[in-house]
């Protein structure tokens, strides 16, 4: 699947390249990366594709689903009515709407575009739900029932008809009615999750906890991180008191969503009965860390406080936890600030539970490093396999005219992409025979004995940017791992002894001093202006490496302003993004640096981009 998107990808830049004003081009390299997750590159494609063609009905179509996605809903209504108003019998565009009216949380305009779309076509068996659904949000549970039982009988082997209606009578509390939805939607589907942890809950409310927690492990088994099943089958396994399991989920569950108070505060509640009580202390704190004014979780970290006899500590929490009740005596809107609350019941919906699922494609992309990539360098490769000689870089163009003809050539790129050059092709060149031997040891990571031979390639050819680049960039490299490995010897001795602080095993960086010699190496290399890229993203990976990040992003930003199909910066400069928590910025730059070839940045976008 991530193979064939980006295949597509690379062959849609090439028709883009040649004919920019393809508009169907452009929608189609959308399409391919709204498959990959790449919304913000979606978006610009779709967005080129109506600048090309300002009544391309499809391109509206999912530029407004794509907005929508992006939580930009009245920007997609607007591209929705466009659709409308040049398609009006074309279900798609009030359907499109009609789901954008339900995220905005306007049943009732929700309700007429789905009764459009079932006018249009009274088998669109999507739109019958869709529109039970719309009734349940405007209170019409009756309605409701009729749309799905309609959707039912139009396909009664369509599972979705049967999940929905059997959510809505779980919510009518028809417990058993409910039950035989649930049922009947496995059968006819036994690898979707929802509806296993829905029969549980299910069962749950019957008090068949056995049955219900049979079907969250199914749940579980099927979405292995689904947050929300995890906490529900702690909650069950709290009411059979079988307390360590409930605790082990608890605690994956504060794992995989470490925002959610009630996570936090139950483990709490959990340590505290296991009289674990500075377990439960911590746990209580960080549920006030999350959410300040969470007047139960005060009470309890007081009770924790005076079993550990801290009296003084015990009264003040207490009083902190009746002052939040008297703030808000009147208007309890949360019930976070109410002291009479519970907080251990089961839970059907709640989006602090944010699902982390695996997909096929995060396992394709499984292998691929998500370190901050590689220095350019010079490198040797087959001739046939770069597919150009004239590379516009003038000291390797000119090497390249003898290399090619014994089918080699130097190209930039990074060790691991390099081949030997054998030393009869280099014999009769000085500087290329050492070259060749630094990048042969540079592919071993012998950093010492390449950087000797850069130095002895400089000694033939004084000054020369090739030499140059390899010898600052193995420089670097050297410093890096000097220190990455002084580090991790460190650790190793650390972890013989109790741990003092949590910031010990956190990443350490290099000093930006300890990289002053190939920063000066590379402020030395007089490049023309088309080809200032290489040393400028060289230097963004020194300061990257030494946290100056906010230099390297100036770096990389001036290395794509000079080569903006520079896959690498793109990538460099949004993993910083993340790593910054400036997602919005990080997922344009992997985006763009996918776009380019470079695969490992949809690993990114998945994990850190909007769905």
């Amino acid at each position: 699947m991530l193979e064939e998107y980006t295949s597509a990808i690379s062959t849609l830049n090439i028709l883009i390249e040649a004919t920019p004003n393809a508009s169907e081009a452009w929608f189609l390299r959308g399409l391919a990366k709204y498959n990959l997750n790449d919304m913000p590159g979606t978006l610009a494609d779709f967005s080129k594709a109506i600048e090309q063609n300002p009544v391309y009905s499809q391109a509206l179509l999912y530029r407004g689903i794509t907005l929508s996605r992006l939580e930009k809903y009245s920007q997609a209504n607007s591209d929705y009515e466009m659709v409308i108003e040049l398609r009006p019998n074309w279900h798609d565009g009030y359907y499109s709407r009609g789901v954008n009216y339900l995220l905005m949380d306007q049943p009732k305009k929700s309700i007429q575009d789905f009764s459009k779309v079932i006018e249009l076509d009274s088998k669109n068996i999507d739109a019958w739900i869709n529109r039970g659904t719309a009734h349940i949000h405007n209170a019409d549970s009756m309605r409701a029932l009729n749309d799905y039982k309609q959707a039912i009988k139009l396909n009664p082997f369509y599972p979705e008809g049967y999940s929905k209606r059997g959510r809505l009578l779980m919510q009518m509390k028809s417990y058993f009615l409910a039950y035989d939805d649930f049922t009947k939607a496995i059968e006819l589907d036994s690898t979707s999750s929802i509806n296993y942890f829905f029969r549980g809950l299910t069962y749950s409310y019957t008090d068949s906890l056995d049955k219900a927690i049979t079907d969250l492990n199914k749940s579980i088994m099927l979405t292995p991180n689904n947050a929300l099943s995890i906490y529900n089958r702690a909650i069950l396994y709290w009411k059979k008191e079988q307390i360590d399991l409930a605790l082990a989920d608890f605690t994956t569950v504060a794992e995989l969503n470490p925002e959610n108070v009630l996570v936090h505060f139950n483990r709490g509640i959990l340590h505290l009965e296991m009289e674990h009580y500075p377990e439960s202390i911590n746990d209580f704190t960080r549920a006030i860390d999350i959410f300040p004014d969470f007047a139960n979780a005060y009470k309890a970290r007081a009770n924790a406080h005076f079993h550990l006899n801290n009296y003084h500590q015990s009264e003040l929490d207490k009083s902190y936890a009746q002052s939040i009740a008297e703030k808000y005596r009147n208007s309890h809107n949360q019930p976070l600030t109410d002291t009479s609350s519970v907080f251990n019941k089961l839970i059907a919906f709640n989006s602090d539970f944010a699902p982390q699922s695996q997909t096929p494609l995060i396992e394709e992309l499984s292998n691929y490093s998500i370190d901050i990539l590689p220095f350019i360098r010079i490198i040797a490769s087959s001739s046939n396999s770069l597919g150009f000689k004239n590379q516009l870089f003038a000291p390797l163009d000119t090497l390249n005219q003898s290399l090619s003809k014994n089918g080699y050539a130097l190209t930039l790129g990074i060790p691991e992409n390099s081949i030997e050059l054998p030393d009869n092709v280099t014999q009769n060149n000085p500087f290329l025979y050492h070259m060749a031997k630094g990048m042969s040891f540079s592919n071993k990571k012998r950093y010492k004995q390449a950087i000797d031979h850069y130095y002895d390639a400089l000694k033939t050819s004084a000054n020369n940017p090739l030499a140059l680049i390899n010898l600052s960039a193995e420089m670097a490299d050297m410093v890096n791992f000097i220190t990455t490995f002084e580090t991790n010897t460190d650790k190793v001795e650390f972890e013989q002894q109790p741990a003092q602080n949590s910031k010990q095993n956190s990443k350490a960086y290099t000093p930006l001093e300890s990289f002053e010699q190939p920063i000066e190496i590379l402020n030395s290399i007089a490049l023309d202006s088309k080809n200032q890229y290489i040393t400028l993203y060289n230097k963004g990976n020194i300061y990257a490496l030494a946290n100056q990040m906010d230099t390297a992003i100036e770096l990389y930003t001036k290395a794509l302003t000079a080569n903006p199909k520079l896959a690498e910066a793109w990538y460099n400069r949004g993993l910083i993004h993340f790593m910054e928590k400036q997602n919005e910025e990080g997922c344009v730059d992997m985006g763009k640096a996918g776009e380019l070839g470079l695969k490992q940045a949809y690993l990114l976008i998945y994990r850190f981009c909007k769905r």
